[in-house]
């Protein structure tokens, strides 16, 4: 038994195998390089050791793809007959990334549960943990588990500046911001590089409406978060929100062309960014030229390989769709989801809160925008069970009150902007919401 970094049992043949794992888990919590890479000298010294293919399995579901699920599939094929050599709390994440591959995230989140409370220093458990608390839109727990374990980490403990950046997130969307706002400065204190740190910060000022400060605090630090970063394309997300809530279209464009359009690997997670951005320009009736047709191409071949994998990804479809008049492929995805089984509790999920969404996004698309209001009035606060954060499911309030006002409805778009005027008094953005609505209602 060789314990890792944290004290944490492993059955690690050698110390030198052990060291790779490290590397490859610290790329991972850290958003920095690319674990995948970094996990294979482990598997190709170390073939016999569960760990590191479990590992695998685990980082190719978080991309939360159905393309990646093959290879999750095969990496846990081959740890199963390793494990009579493994400790329990490798057969234990072993089990949980099972039931990640079934679709079953909040069985997966119990068994981590379990882990962390005997080994609350187990990084790959809690960072996959609060990964899927977060996927699964549940803040309140997204914030707890870390609270939980954190009275077991140190300053000195590797990889404590990173939880409190997870902390922080938690935090903020429990909607404490003030707490929030320290803890992720805490955590930059130790690593000014901390994308999730950063990523922390940037929502407590999007959320508050503190836009010159987001601007500020995301460009001064870009040297730190953005390179070699694989949440570096989110956190431009982020900086283009703050650009398009003071009103400087422009800047979003051009970030949109500098970092966003053509991201060197496309993945559902920067793609979903690239759509909703777009989508959110053309609501306010900016013409996105010729930007929006790539995004809509890569999700129809996503769509291709099956969707009902996961619900948030579905909507994000569907806006690229509907952003470029692609009402057959909308259709595809409509029956494609009608026609998906609800197996698992992820499956339940697209069948409860992403089909409406995708039918209201096919609604906007074919002109029945009183339709299309109507329907996300009713799934807009049940929408949380599908994942995202609050700014990311903002666009779905945003699609409302533009649909309320195309529709004839101009009393229930302003019903909404007022809970926007009220939880974000400081944002601009709702004053040239006002005149959009006014303009559309006309």
């Amino acid at each position: 038994m060789r314990p890792d970094l944290r004290g944490v049992p492993t059955s690690a043949p050698a110390e030198e195998a052990l060291m790779d794992f490290e590397t490859a888990l610290e790329s991972l919590y850290a958003n920095r390089g690319e674990p995948l890479n970094l996990i294979r000298p482990a598997l190709k010294q170390w073939p016999e050791w569960s760990l590191p293919h479990v590992f695998r399995a685990i980082v190719l579901l978080g991309f939360t793809e159905r393309r990646f699920a093959r290879g999750a599939a095969g990496s846990l094929e081959r740890a199963e007959p390793l494990l009579a050599h493994a400790t329990d709390r490798e057969r234990g994440l072993y089990t949980a990334a099972r039931h990640m591959l079934e679709g079953n995230w909040t069985e997966a989140c119990e068994t981590f549960e379990q882990l962390l409370i005997e080994y609350p220093l187990d990084m790959l458990a809690l960072h996959t943990a609060q990964n899927l608390d977060f996927f699964r839109g549940q803040p309140v727990v997204l914030r707890n588990r870390v609270s939980r374990v954190l009275p077991a980490w140190t300053p000195t403990t590797p990889g404590y500046g990173f939880v409190l950046g997870m902390q922080a997130f938690g935090l903020e969307e429990s909607n404490q911001y003030p707490e929030a706002e320290s803890v992720a400065r805490a955590a930059l204190e130790l690593h000014p590089e901390n994308p999730w740190a950063v990523h922390a910060l940037a929502h407590v000022m999007e959320m508050q409406g503190r836009v010159s400060e987001g601007i500020e605090h995301l460009e001064s630090g870009a040297s730190l978060w953005a390179p070699d970063s694989g949440f570096a394309y989110h956190n431009w997300w982020h900086l283009a929100l703050f650009y398009l809530d003071r009103g400087d279209d422009a800047a979003v464009l051009d970030l949109y062309d500098r970092e966003l359009g053509a991201p060197e690997a496309r993945f559902a997670l920067n793609m979903l960014d690239a759509a909703a951005l777009l989508w959110r320009l053309n609501l306010l009736g900016i013409d996105v030229g010729d930007r929006a047709e790539p995004v809509a191409a890569w999700w129809r071949e996503q769509i291709a390989e099956g969707s009902a994998y996961y619900a948030f990804n579905d909507f994000h479809a569907a806006v690229s769709f509907a952003l470029t008049g692609d009402v057959p492929s909308l259709a595809a995805l409509l029956e494609q989801l009608e026609q998906a089984p609800a197996d698992s509790g992820r499956g339940a999920i697209s069948r409860e809160v992403g089909l409406p969404l995708v039918r209201a996004m096919v609604d906007y698309a074919t002109g029945n925008h009183a339709g299309c209001a109507k329907a996300l009035a009713r799934q807009r606060d049940a929408a949380q069970a599908f994942g995202g954060s609050h700014a990311q499911r903002d666009l779905i309030t945003l699609t409302l009150t533009d649909a309320a006002a195309r529709g004839g409805n101009p009393a229930l778009a302003r019903h909404y902007l007022n809970e926007r005027r009220i939880m974000k008094p400081a944002s601009p953005l709702a004053d040239r919401l006002e005149e959009r609505i006014a303009l559309l209602a006309a």
